[in-house]
């Protein structure tokens, strides 16, 4: 089996977007269709992942090379997840709200706003 294992954040990010509008419209972006945070590379034939839901936090939103992203606390369970999953190496898990086209550079922002998700399924994708 082979994909990659994401937990789908369906519309729990709804405030944080409608905040970010400005940023999220401008040339160069295209947001992403359907947010999640990648766990990892499936690492061997689990059929499913099973885990007790977690509260997480989203945010703060910042420019990165590949777009808007935005930082995801804590850690500790997505680790957990990737323990099971058998992905290994560096991790920080992050959603990506808009992806840059490389066509022009952006002024580092950090934008304070956050908002919390539940984590509840993994999606293998």
């Amino acid at each position: 089996m082979s994909g990659t294992w994401v937990a789908p954040l369906g519309g729990q990010l709804g405030l944080l977007v409608q905040w970010l509008e400005p940023i999220l419209n401008r040339p160069g972006l295209t947001r992403e269709p359907a947010f999640q945070v990648v766990v990892g590379e499936a690492a061997s034939d689990l059929a499913a992942v099973e885990f007790e839901p977690f509260d997480a936090l989203v945010g703060p939103v910042q420019f990165a090379a590949d777009g808007v992203v935005a930082p995801v606390i804590p850690v500790e369970p997505f680790l957990a997840l990737r323990a099971q999953i058998g992905a290994g190496g560096d991790y920080a898990p992050r959603v990506v709200l808009a992806r840059a086209d490389g066509t022009l550079e952006y002024e580092q922002i950090e934008a304070v706003a956050s908002e919390a998700v539940l984590i509840e399924s993994l999606t293998l994708v």
